[in-house]
């Protein structure tokens, strides 16, 4: 082969090198500008990617009913994983805290507080703010006379996909306050040693963000009704603002995933003196 010929093998190559690329930007683009134009669901049926369905109304009411049998303060893992522990002889999420004490005229205290058991910054964090907010409270009630405090905390921890998630409830009744239901969780992918959002959730899952944000808001506002109608009865009952940047996704905070279902969990509870609580399930 002499100079000329070589050269032109390698034009012929460079050529072919140059059209493969510019093929795929041109896909990568049509995809892209496909999706903001047709949405998710169109395009992934064409390309054949199936995305997550959302249940049906009787599937997750089934999964509302249960969820107080959620919280047996254990963890459940799907497979051993390689990670730093604090405390080598115990789980990856175990009681750390445990009172069952009745003292009259008092407190009654029904207590199992979590730790998580993992050595890492994230978890530190978490672990304070967990002895900030529950064994804190729990100290308090101790100090307390004659105020007749019903305080309870349960926990579930579950593990699967190589995501942590743990959730924690706690039901106060202090004297003839109304009773306070709070929800607090928490969500770490165990194998890239990060906090998880709800985002990050969906997109783990498999399902629409759209699809879900639009759940999420039908849902709420079907509570909305049903408040407002009990209202207009003469009942004294909370009512919701179904157009609260609270229902955002990228607001909330509180969401649970257990056996592939993600709990979305609006305690209005955390913030107000109710025991009001919406759970959206996917």
């Amino acid at each position: 082969m002499n100079l000329i010929q070589k050269k032109e093998h390698l034009s012929k190559k460079t050529i072919a090198i140059y059209v493969i690329a510019i093929v795929i930007c041109v896909l990568a683009i049509t995809i892209v500008v496909s999706m903001q134009v047709l949405g998710n669901d169109l395009i992934n049926s064409l390309f054949g990617i199936q995305s997550r369905e959302l249940k049906t109304e009787e599937q997750e009411n089934l999964l509302k009913q249960g969820f107080d049998n959620l919280f047996t303060n254990t963890l459940e893992e799907d497979l051993q994983y390689d990670v730093p522990k604090i405390e080598q002889e115990n789980d990856l999420v175990y009681t750390k805290y445990k009172v069952q004490e009745k003292n009259d005229p008092n407190y009654d205290l029904n207590l199992y507080i979590p730790y998580i058991n993992i050595e890492d910054e994230t978890i530190k964090k978490y672990n304070a703010e967990i002895n900030d907010i529950f064994v804190a409270k729990a100290n308090s009630v101790y100090q307390t006379s004659n105020e007749n405090i019903i305080y309870s905390i349960q926990y579930k921890a579950n593990i699967e996909n190589g995501i942590l998630s743990l959730i924690i409830k706690t039901i106060l009744k202090e004297g003839a306050n109304p009773q306070q239901l709070v929800i607090q969780t928490y969500n770490y992918d165990i194998i890239n040693k990060k906090e998880i959002t709800l985002e990050d959730a969906i997109n783990i899952l498999g399902a629409d963000s759209t699809a879900v944000q639009n759940k999420i808001l039908t849902e709420i506002q079907t509570e909305e009704r049903k408040a407002e109608d009990l209202k207009e009865l003469g009942y004294n009952i909370f009512e919701r603002n179904s157009k609260s940047d609270i229902y955002k996704i990228e607001n909330s905070k509180q969401f649970f995933i257990y056996e592939n279902n993600l709990y979305i969990i609006y305690a209005y509870g955390n913030d107000l003196l109710t025991s009001e609580m919406d759970i959206v399930i996917i």
